[in-house]
């Protein structure tokens, strides 16, 4: 059979190392998208994509387009 489960003095079942190596990875995987999410909305919200993404184009007010290149 396998290895008696050390336990603690309120009877509680202690964790192996496994266990805690995959309790801590997976929550240094949670920080890490945590701190991904952070920083890709404060670079959204600081860059502003909009003029990038339009190819030069300008929007004016009658809702057609015009591009610089005409």
């Amino acid at each position: 059979m396998g290895r008696d489960r050390i336990t603690d003095r309120h009877g509680r079942r202690r964790m192996t190392r496994s266990e805690r190596l995959g309790v801590g990875g997976v929550i240094t995987l949670a920080a890490v998208a945590l701190a991904g999410v952070v920083a890709g909305v404060i670079i959204d919200r600081l860059l502003d994509f909009d003029d990038a993404m339009d190819a030069g184009g300008e929007w004016d007010e009658g809702g057609g387009v015009s591009t610089r290149w005409q």
